[in-house]
């Protein structure tokens, strides 16, 4: 084993790194604990190691100071004897000081054991450790009990828009020129549609339900049946369908018990909660709770359903032409969440679909319309006013694919933003 061990090790070194799209994740290199990066599989997180290497390499740090393995990788049979790998590394370069080494592992759930492993050589060798790991064994909250206060945690999601825009050497900064307006605005089109996860950029649109289905049934099965031993598959496939074709719309766990009962199919209603969470554990499906002072009312109300990626609607053959509207609201939650510090939506005789709390404090309202004009425009800010009145707050956000040019006078607090700008600020 450790012949092949150093024969990995040694290949990593003598390779060039291969060529990545740089994202905009910035992971601090010297934090003096370890660094984990979590995501939804097909995020790019093992990608996103070889632009931390290379960031070392700009350093002056020297690639044999790397020890890369990838424990899905075919020929790693460890067992136990996890200490080949610093043993075969040292054979390879003696004169090597170990508290000078860089260690990436990429999913590392694959060693049994893995905890205790790396804590040891954390506690003795190095404080320079890097970890990925599949959703199905590797989520935050696991491995920050795991590693206990020893590491960090952060998230790698699927492409944002400014990312998606540089992936196809598009400028996102140049929203002036005729072309590059032209180019930004068909790959918005794309995007809103498909997605922003990496591999899908390059791949023709014919291809891109089939590579989707695919990521779906992999979290369906290795992250969900098996991490879970979850037994009834169709109880949880047609949860799955069901909270995906809700994504915009509140969720009720009632009806939906009802549902499976009117079928014959016998399940608990607790039950179904814990198969709700499970799902939410794999970066696939969210929930947004509506805005209360009460915990317990909010507890107890219906939550908005999200999806982490509008690529999973397609998946799941969700009909476009019924309501893009929903996917653009979709798209407007995937950039609050990475930006706000906590986002409820609003419905009390009125409807707002988000609300935002801002990390200095402020908390915005904010309606999401595909186009705004004159037939839609009283509803849209009645939502918005009496949002704002309720929180108190000095401004509102009305987020728009397109505005009629005509619509004028709109009161000083309402501040109309472009989608396509926003998300690019």
């Amino acid at each position: 084993m450790k012949q092949i061990l150093k024969t990995i090790i040694k290949d990593f070194h003598l390779r060039p790194l291969p060529s990545f799209k740089p994202r905009q994740l910035q992971v601090p290199l010297d934090l003096g604990k370890i660094v984990t990066i979590v995501g939804p599989r097909r995020a790019g997180k093992t990608w996103y190691f070889f632009q931390l290497m290379a960031a070392l390499e700009e350093r002056g740090i020297q690639r044999t100071q790397f020890i890369y393995l990838n424990f899905e990788d075919e020929r790693l049979e460890l067992e136990t004897d996890y200490d080949q790998i610093l043993g075969a590394y040292l054979e390879l370069y003696p004169e090597q000081k170990l508290d000078e080494i860089y260690l990436f592992f990429d999913e590392i759930q694959e060693l049994s054991g893995w905890e205790k492993y790396v804590r040891r050589i954390y506690d003795t060798v190095s404080k320079k450790i890097f970890l990925t790991g599949s959703n199905a064994k590797m989520l935050s909250q696991e491995i920050a009990t795991s590693l206990r206060g020893r590491s960090l945690s952060f998230e790698i999601m699927p492409l944002s828009f400014y990312e998606f825009l540089t992936f196809q050497d598009i400028d996102p900064k140049d929203q002036y020129s005729t072309r590059n307006q032209a180019k930004i605005q068909n790959s918005f089109a794309d995007y809103l549609v498909w997605g922003g996860f990496p591999e899908l950029v390059e791949i023709e649109a014919r291809f891109k339900p089939d590579v989707l289905q695919e990521y779906f049934n992999v979290m369906l099965y290795r992250d969900l049946l098996d991490r879970y031993e979850i037994r009834d598959a169709f109880v949880l496939k047609y949860l799955i369908k069901r909270l995906i074709a809700s994504f915009t719309k509140e969720f009720s766990v009632n009806k939906f018990y009802n549902d499976l009962k009117s079928r014959g199919v016998k399940i608990s209603k607790d039950s179904i909660y814990r198969l709700i969470e499970q799902i939410f554990s794999v970066y696939m499906v969210t929930a947004v709770e509506k805005y209360d002072p009460s915990l317990v009312r909010r507890e107890m109300s219906n939550r908005k359903i999200y999806l982490y990626d509008n690529g999973f609607a397609s998946a799941t053959h969700f009909s476009f032409s019924e309501d893009r509207g929903q996917l653009l609201e979709n798209l407007v939650f995937t950039k609050l969440r990475k930006d706000a510090e906590d986002i409820h939506f609003l419905k009390n005789g009125y409807e707002c679909d988000f609300v935002f709390s801002t990390r200095a404090g402020n908390v915005i309202p904010v309606q999401v319309v595909e186009i705004l004009h004159r037939d839609n425009l009283d509803r849209e800010l009645k939502g918005l006013e009496k949002a704002r009145q309720r929180l108190k707050s000095e401004r509102g956000m009305l987020i728009v694919r397109e505005a009629n040019p005509l619509i004028e006078n709109l009161p000083e607090w309402v501040e109309v933003k472009k989608v396509i700008s926003w998300l690019l600020e």
